[in-house]
């Protein structure tokens, strides 16, 4: 019985740091459009509304992929870590569950190759790094397109290397792979089940 109360203790304190997170981030949207309005400017204030409802448009993309799994750790990454910043865009409406692998094999694929990215991102001192995460669809199956930006450190390239490598033996394909000092993109491409006609 502890074990589930500790279990639901910890869950319950990182929802409250996601709902405090999300309530700021409003709060800064509000602020931001109540000084363009106080400074006469509601031209800019107009686009910023654009640029929030564009990020609430692929929030909501993201929370229909069909995986509640990669839909709660992408929508919560920002709000837990403060060390990688995460951008998701989905291109066209994703379906998860039309992917050849499972939903725990993916999950675990995407998070653990963000969470080792996030360990040996060559740090800046003032700002955290940047990864954008692009999903779209496409006849050749689900592409999941990686591109941080910096590079990684040498302990990383290992890690990230062997993760790549079972990412294959799920019949996942490599299409893009770049790993410079200045540059970093994965793309991978999931195959989809074929729909019965």
């Amino acid at each position: 019985m502890r074990d589930e109360q500790k279990l639901f203790k910890q869950q319950t304190d990182q929802l409250l740091k996601v709902l405090n997170q999300q309530r700021h981030d409003w709060l800064n949207h509000f602020q931001v459009l109540l000084g363009y309005l106080r400074l006469g400017r509601p031209e800019q204030g107009v686009e910023y509304l654009q640029r929030v409802t564009e990020l609430t448009y692929q929030e909501s993309m993201i929370a229909r992929i069909n995986s509640s799994l990669l839909s709660v750790f992408f929508l919560t990454f920002n709000a837990l870590h403060t060390d990688l910043l995460l951008e998701v865009e989905i291109g066209n409406q994703v379906d998860l569950t039309e992917a050849a692998v499972t939903e725990t094999e993916l999950f675990r694929f995407v998070t653990d190759l963000i969470l080792s990215v996030k360990e040996h991102v060559n740090r800046h001192e003032y700002e955290p790094a940047s990864m954008l995460v692009s999903l779209f669809a496409d006849e050749r199956g689900i592409h999941f397109r990686f591109d941080l930006a910096g590079g990684l450190r040498a302990s990383g390239l290992e890690e990230v290397e062997k993760l790549v490598h079972s990412s294959k033996q799920h019949a996942m394909d490599v299409a893009e792979w770049i790993h410079t000092n200045e540059e970093w993109v994965l793309e991978v491409v999931v195959p989809v089940v074929e729909r019965k006609r």
